[in-house]
């Protein structure tokens, strides 16, 4: 039987083209349907217990139009819905406009403690960068890292110091494939963070930094995607 989705939504389409687009060998498909009486840009980019992890955008609608296009342009991010592929700087997610999506897909997934991600506090950005990077390069796989304000229930179980900090920012991972725990790898944050990637050197020993732009090179990089509310799958 094929279970609810688990819904996720992001702060904006800039967010969404983003995931689905930037450093993706092959953009993801978009599915475009009605969702909750709006119609929603959603993308399925991973499964948790036999739920499909659908991240999405609503009150949006692509008309006649085909693709989602994206592109940085003096380091600010172009995203926007077209009707043909021609700009050859830009990059170009699929809309499939689905009319009568299945009823599973219409029932968010009631989220139970077993189906979450066991979360996994990091000393620094420093320690992220290099368990996500390295598992960029080595396994060719795009991981993003997600932005979110930090939960209260975060708090009873930290430092006076970490719980002054107000946003998480992390990435889902398993080491192992066999392992029965899915972990969420993450830092805490003092401040949100304004740009849209992070960028890290294997060659050198410098703390990552923050950039709005991917075209330097020696570096890998990261791309964030912020989410409009708190992560619903974190088990802290």
């Amino acid at each position: 039987m094929l279970k609810s989705p688990i819904y996720i939504k992001l702060k904006s389409l800039n967010d969404f083209a983003r995931l689905v687009c930037s450093l993706e060998r092959i953009p993801i498909p978009i599915y475009e349907y009605n969702y909750q009486n709006t119609d929603i840009f959603a993308a399925q980019l991973d499964t948790l217990n036999g739920h499909s992890i659908t991240y999405y955008v609503d009150n949006i609608k692509s008309g006649e139009n085909q693709y989602l296009s994206y592109k940085i342009n003096n380091n600010n991010e172009e995203a926007v819905m077209v009707n043909s592929i021609k700009d050859t700087s830009a990059l170009y997610s699929p809309i499939i406009k689905i009319s009568v999506p299945p009823q599973s897909f219409l029932k968010p997934a009631r989220i139970a403690a077993a189906t979450k991600y066991t979360g996994i506090g990091l000393r620094d950005l420093f320690s992220l960068s290099k368990l996500v990077a390295f598992h960029t390069i080595y396994e060719e796989s795009t991981l993003p890292l997600f932005l979110f304000p930090k939960t209260e229930s975060v708090d009873s179980d930290l430092s006076d110091k970490e719980s002054n900090m107000k946003y998480v920012l992390g990435s889902n991972l398993n080491l192992t494939d066999s392992s029965d725990t899915s972990y969420f790898y993450y830092v805490l944050l003092e401040q949100e963070i304004e740009k849209y990637f992070m960028k890290f050197s294997m060659q050198k020993s410098t703390a990552p930094s923050f950039s709005n732009h991917i075209d330097e090179h020696g570096f890998v990089y990261l791309k964030i995607i912020k989410l409009y509310d708190i992560h619903p799958l974190i088990k802290f």
